[in-house]
């Protein structure tokens, strides 16, 4: 991790409660609220560094000789960010990290720390540092994420843009030509589990890169930050299915339970924490699918096995009006075949109890209970299975007007480029696009 040491004097300040002291031994001429933290220092150190603190000293000192206060509730980072930009002006030695850097490079910006007020200032020295860290993928999104902070602020110095277009470039170059080792949660797996022995390294060789190796790291942004760099990964030439891959990574991560086939594990440890509402799913499930690859090849069933969506998720494929048709075909087609066989095993159940009616009155009575429940819950769901075929036969009614237009415009492509060529006239069949051949909704043969 990038690492810049700033200052030489020892730690110089205490804090006590919510108070925060200089230890000079010199009566505090300036004292400084940002939230319910105080800040009790001295004017000279503060406006040598800083264009706003002096203007503000200038605007608030009183002929009286008392102590100035200022309120300074507005600055990037808060109170742990001005705790710094302190500890910079008094020359106490602190670290910059791609942690602090982007809080502490608004915060000096706000503050006009401009290299006017000193050469070295703490604009050019964030400013700087930044630089360092966009050349580490792991450094650029750490700093990327401490964005989310000071959002506004970092938008408007290009810090969000300058993090994205870093981690693009990288993403979209040749991790062979790079020679970059595989990065597992910000460590390097080149190094982990590797033993040393009399100097020697008894360790496994590293990993070779893969075209996923970015997926997981990537992941923990926020959604609009993700967005923004899926999209920056595309304007720079990334292969669509490389595109797709990370974006089913994306939606399993932050979709639970999206696939039947989850472990109880995985199934408490939902329940156990934070589980996103039905809508934050759905509206997810869309941005994710908006953000598809138009190109031929790539579709959204990269993105959904149909086969193992839950109930829930089924639910939202089949109303979700951005999905492809044959998106929503599939979804339904595999839904029936899961009712179906659902109806089947309640009859093999239902016959079975019937044919052991005779063992006894007592459990013959309960065993005609059971039967006539569960006869209610079978006419359920041959109802259901009913409304799917009947969805299904339109969408297919649907399909073959489309078909029937194709087959008019291709015929009218024809006699259209006849006519120019008799005219000697350039043909414009060429500029004649043709509807996609769209599969078919299969139906299942109706239980009886």
């Amino acid at each position: 991790m990038a690492l810049l040491k700033l200052g030489s004097k020892s730690e110089a300040f205490c804090c006590e409660g919510q108070a925060w002291r200089c230890k000079s031994g010199l009566p505090s001429d300036i004292t400084i609220e940002i939230g319910e933290m105080s800040f009790y220092l001295h004017k000279f150190p503060l406006l040598s560094r800083s264009a706003l603190l002096e203007n503000l000293m200038s605007e608030s000192t009183k002929e009286d000789g008392s102590v100035c206060i200022l309120q300074l509730s507005d600055i990037p980072g808060g109170a742990k960010a001005f705790e710094l930009v302190a500890k910079f002006c008094y020359g106490v030695r602190f670290e910059l990290t791609p942690l602090n850097v982007v809080t502490l490079r608004c915060a000096s910006e706000y503050l006009q720390m401009t290299n006017e007020y000193g050469e070295g200032n703490l604009v050019s020295q964030t400013e700087s540092f930044l630089n360092d860290v966009f050349v580490n993928w792991t450094d650029t999104i750490k700093a990327l994420e401490t964005c989310e902070e000071v959002l506004s602020y970092a938008e408007e110095l290009h810090i969000v843009s300058r993090c994205i277009n870093s981690l693009a470039m990288k993403a979209c170059n040749d991790s062979k030509l790079l020679n970059w080792p595989v990065m597992e949660n910000g460590n390097d797996s080149s190094t982990t589990g590797a033993d040393v022995w009399n100097g020697i390294s008894t360790g496994t060789k590293p990993q070779p890169m893969t075209d996923d190796w970015w997926y997981e790291d990537v992941s923990f942004l926020s959604l609009p930050l993700y967005k923004r760099l899926i999209q920056a990964v595309e304007a720079g030439g990334m292969r669509p299915e490389n595109i797709s891959g990370a974006l089913v990574f994306y939606a399993k991560k932050y979709v639970p339970l999206m696939n039947r086939q989850s472990s109880f594990k995985d199934v408490t440890h939902v329940k156990s924490g934070s589980t996103p509402s039905e809508a934050d799913q759905r509206a997810l499930l869309e941005e994710i699918v908006e953000l598809l690859p138009k190109q031929k090849g790539v579709t959204e069933t990269r993105l959904m096995n149909c086969q193992k969506l839950s109930l829930e998720a089924s639910t939202h494929a089949a109303q979700n009006e951005r999905l492809p048709l044959r998106v929503i075909v599939q979804v339904l087609f595999f839904e029936q075949l899961r009712l179906r066989t659902s109806i089947s095993g309640w009859f093999f159940v239902s016959e079975n109890l019937e044919n052991s009616q005779n063992f006894s009155g007592a459990l013959g009575q309960h065993t005609d209970n059971a039967a006539r429940g569960r006869g209610a819950s079978v006419e359920d769901m041959r109802e259901r299975v009913s409304e799917l075929e009947k969805e299904c036969n339109s969408m297919k009614e649907e399909f073959q007007k489309m078909v029937k237009t194709k087959r008019r415009w291709n015929i009218f492509c024809r006699r259209k480029s006849q006519c120019n060529s008799k005219s000697g006239k350039p043909s414009e069949g060429a500029r004649c696009q043709t509807v996609p051949k769209i599969a078919t909704c299969q139906t299942v043969p109706r239980i009886n």
